[in-house]
């Protein structure tokens, strides 16, 4: 009996050893890949396009739907949809990608309200390129409700997580007289 614990694989037996091994890390890329796009880059999240896509319609509250039709009017354009961008986008983008469920309710109001504060000052001259809009006030234009309207369609946005994060800040940051406003 050949000792076979000591015997060089012929060339057939290395080809499909080699085949075998190509075809497992293949399979794991695509498994990967696939996973990556259905959940993102966030656990937890439906992150990725092909997993908000699967996540079916978001039913919205009349609210909602009526800040949906505002934030379409007046700041799409500026602020992108519900998908794309990144964290450090000039106009921030008001999605999970962007940055503003980092800030509590009062201050995105006063913000909408009077285009801007000191803290969009800073970000506009870190971040904006030359030619990038500046937010303009919609104090004289839109209602207290157009305004708390468009911040409850912004935030249909957001993953779960994000929701919760912002609404901690909202009731740490915002006295309680200003909540509603």
């Amino acid at each position: 009996m050949p000792d076979l614990v000591n015997a060089a694989p012929n060339s057939a037996g290395r080809r499909a050893l080699v085949v075998g091994f190509v075809a497992g890390i293949v399979a794991v890329l695509i498994i990967g890949g696939a996973l990556w796009f259905l959940v993102g880059p966030r656990v937890g999240a439906l992150g990725g396009p092909l997993g908000r896509a699967l996540a079916g319609p978001t039913v919205l509250s009349a609210q909602e739907r009526r800040g949906e039709e505002i934030y379409n009017a007046n700041c799409l354009s500026c602020h992108g949809g519900p998908t794309g961008g990144a964290m450090m986008d000039y106009p921030p983008r008001h999605n999970a990608n962007g940055h503003t469920w980092h800030h509590p309710d009062c201050e995105l109001k006063q913000i909408v309200r009077l285009g801007g504060d000191e803290m969009t000052d800073m970000m506009r001259q870190m971040m904006a390129p030359p030619d990038a809009p500046k937010m303009q006030a919609f104090g004289d234009k839109l209602s207290n409700d157009e305004i708390d309207a468009v911040l409850a369609f912004i935030k249909t946005m957001w993953t779960p997580d994000e929701r919760e994060v912002q609404a901690q800040i909202t009731r740490e940051e915002c006295p309680v007289a200003q909540s509603g406003s």
